[in-house]
């Protein structure tokens, strides 16, 4: 059926008053054919213009302007004056438009805020993974939701490649107004024009305070997804000695931000280059930096972290704090891939990180696997990268790299494995592929710090060594690789636990709902002015 043939009932809906039930039909009905979906989304934005929700109006024009440059290039020439005045009416409509009565979809819907500065999709990176998830699952659930990210070519932030399965909005900066001050009014202008319920602050690192400051009128969360404002260095606490070994710093910049100023400026070298970018956009060797750090932490509705070590270090500064693992599309992990690979003489250990990322311990694992040869021969290592420089194959034959592998590929990858190992030495969150591992069905040799001591429980859904130690992680692996019943045990404990702890639906019903109540409210939780648009 054509999606013409819903307009005029969507139209009808709309005459009556039935604002909610027009919005549903025609978000139901986007994506048909492409001059329909142009269609369908200038009645979007009268219907949102309707109610009020001027970003959501303005987003839908903006859809109708950009279909009308893939179709009609001669109409370009004139439209931004005519989008831009369409805009400026619906502000105006916005203070003056009182339709008593009227069932608002953008007002009665809860409306939730994401606003993240470092954020690029697709990414390898686990926040930018979970703010992705967060917002889709979110969508589906129901809520209203933007996202809000900036977009900065000079850092290459804001590089979205894939369209994103919910309504975000990309604020662009030019070069002249990349500083704190222009991002901190920008924000909040956007994110006053949508009025959300609550704000989700992500992807900010060292930024935090200046994100916060934007959304401070409406309650907002942060979202600490590794230890970043705990660690300004690298989000990780980790040190490397003049040895080359690594580490483990004791401070929190919460509690000892002289200390952590003086690390900064001594170990600088070993932060990455948008490390050092985003804390000279943050203020960071500002002397008012530490109080904006705190206040920020403060002023928070509530703060959400990954796993109980940060919670800890957290809790003091805001008695809202909760742990709140990220979320896993189950959808990627179906039954099927936690069948046990057959018996067979040559055995797969997969390493999925970056080889040439020194947190992640490759070089850890090499030493452990070359111990391992010595002794025996019926197995082979997987990386999922490509050779790092230098890197001589016919020393090694029985290590194979295969690649970046996508989100959709990585489950097959790992279903076809016999181990997961995560030799990680820094104090990593959660270890995304170790629960990606998990919802698979496989067992996963893990270091022993971090979230991987909360993900990874040892002997029930694998195994923990010590970071950093080669010998230990051979141990482990060889236990493994010695004991098949043992393998197929631990992998089914982690699927048990992936399922019951892991998975969004899990996520969003024991953590999301309860912060946020019902995707729609009900009257009596409206007031006044969200009762009239």
């Amino acid at each position: 059926m054509s999606v013409f043939s819903h307009v005029p009932l969507a139209s009808q809906y709309a005459r009556d008053g039935r604002l909610s039930d027009a919005e549903r039909l025609l978000q139901n009905k986007e994506g048909g054919e492409e001059s329909g979906s142009t269609l369908i989304a200038n009645n979007l934005s009268v219907i949102y213009a309707m109610c009020g929700d001027v970003q959501g109006a303005s987003l839908e024009l903006n859809q109708v302007w950009e279909d009308h440059v893939r179709e009609s290039p001669d109409f370009v020439a004139g439209f931004p004056a005519v989008l831009e005045k369409n805009i400026a009416f619906l502000r105006e409509q916005a203070v003056r438009c009182r339709y008593k009565g009227t069932e608002s979809p953008s007002r009665t819907r809860t409306k939730i805020a994401i606003v993240s500065l470092l954020f690029n999709w697709p990414s390898t990176g686990g926040g930018a993974v979970h703010t992705k998830e967060l917002a889709e699952f979110l969508t589906r659930e129901g809520y209203d939701v933007r996202h809000f990210y900036a977009v900065y070519e000079g850092w290459r932030v804001g590089e979205v490649r894939e369209v994103l399965p919910y309504r975000s909005v990309p604020l662009r900066f030019p070069e002249e107004v990349w500083n704190a001050e222009q991002i901190r009014e920008t924000f909040r202008n956007a994110v006053g024009d949508f009025a959300p319920d609550a704000v989700i602050v992500t992807d900010s690192w060292n930024t935090k305070p200046l994100l916060a400051e934007a959304v401070a009128d409406y309650p907002y969360y942060l979202r600490i997804a590794a230890l970043e404002s705990i660690c300004p260095l690298n989000n990780v606490r980790l040190l490397v000695n003049h040895d080359g070994v690594p580490c483990q710093c004791p401070n929190n910049q919460l509690v000892n931000p002289k200390e952590c100023l003086q690390c900064v400026k001594a170990f600088r070298h070993q932060s990455g280059s948008l490390h050092q970018a985003e804390r000279e956009l943050a203020g960071f060797f500002q002397p008012e930096y530490p109080d904006r750090l705190r206040q920020a932490f403060m002023g928070a509705t509530g703060v959400l972290v990954v796993n109980p070590a940060i919670a800890q270090l957290v809790q003091p500064h805001n008695q809202s704090t909760y742990i709140v693992p990220s979320g896993f599309n189950s959808a990627r992990f179906p039954s099927d891939l936690t069948v046990s690979p057959p018996e067979r003489s040559l055995k797969t250990i997969l390493f999925a990180g970056l080889s040439s990322e020194y947190i992640k311990g490759f070089s850890v694992l090499v030493a452990a696997v070359k111990i391992l040869r010595e002794r025996r021969q019926d197995f082979e290592l997987l990386v999922t990268d490509q050779p790092p420089r230098g890197w001589q194959s016919a020393q090694s034959p029985w290590i194979q790299f295969v690649g970046w592998q996508s989100q959709q590929d990585l489950p097959q990858l790992i279903s076809k494995s016999d181990i997961l190992v995560f030799p990680t030495v820094a104090q990593e969150a959660l270890g995304r592929t170790a629960v990606e591992a998990m919802g698979c069905g496989r067992p996963v040799v893990a270091s022993r710090i971090g979230g991987l001591a909360w993900v990874i429980e040892d002997q029930v859904n694998g195994l923990l060594c010590h970071p950093g130690d080669s010998l230990d992680l051979a141990q482990k692996l060889e236990t493994l690789l010695d004991d098949g019943n043992l393998r197929v045990q631990l992998g089914q404990n982690g699927r048990e636990k992936f399922l019951r702890d892991f998975t969004w639906d899990s996520i969003l019903k024991r953590h999301y709902f309860q912060l946020f109540g019902p995707a729609v409210r009900s009257a009596a939780d409206m007031d006044h002015s969200s009762k009239v648009c």
